[in-house]
């Protein structure tokens, strides 16, 4: 039985070796012990989903809160350059990202979750469309990244 429970999930182990110790155990015992370790580890797997979760939603408020510094921040360039109601526009952009960052720090996981399904369900193809667009620019970010350790 060894060579069978080398590919079954972390955890499984034990339930079968508890099984094997147990020799007058019923198949009800076994029922109510296997459920019992699928309950424990669908709650650690849960619970490693949202520290994910929360770490991704800390490092993407960083993120673009300092895109909004940095639009801020170049403001003042178009200003010199192309005139001050144009460096407005880009402090008025800067701004709204700013309080997008915001919302989103201010937001559970949980609520961030049900605002994407509500998403989905309301309009699916703008949630395709901005799926592309993000996916477009992370494989960006990421060529850019792999080309800048190259060069190095």
């Amino acid at each position: 039985m060894a060579a069978k429970t080398e590919k079954l999930p972390e955890g499984t182990d034990s339930v079968i070796d508890t099984l094997e110790e147990e020799e007058g155990g019923t198949v009800a015992k076994a029922k109510a012990r296997i459920k019992e370790e699928a309950v424990t580890l669908k709650s650690q797997a849960t619970g490693k989903a949202r520290d994910y979760a929360r770490d991704g939603k800390e490092k993407a408020t960083g993120t673009i809160r300092e895109i909004s510094a940095a639009m801020d921040d170049a403001a003042q360039s178009v200003d010199q350059r192309l005139g001050e109601d144009y460096g407005e526009y880009a402090r008025w952009a800067a701004g709204a990202i700013s309080s997008f960052a915001e919302k989103i720090e201010a937001k559970d996981v949980d609520d961030l979750l049900d605002d994407a399904k509500a998403l989905v369900r309301k309009s699916p193809v703008v949630a395709i469309g901005i799926a592309a667009v993000a996916g477009f620019a992370i494989a960006r970010l990421v060529k850019s990244g792999l080309g800048d350790r190259d060069e190095a």
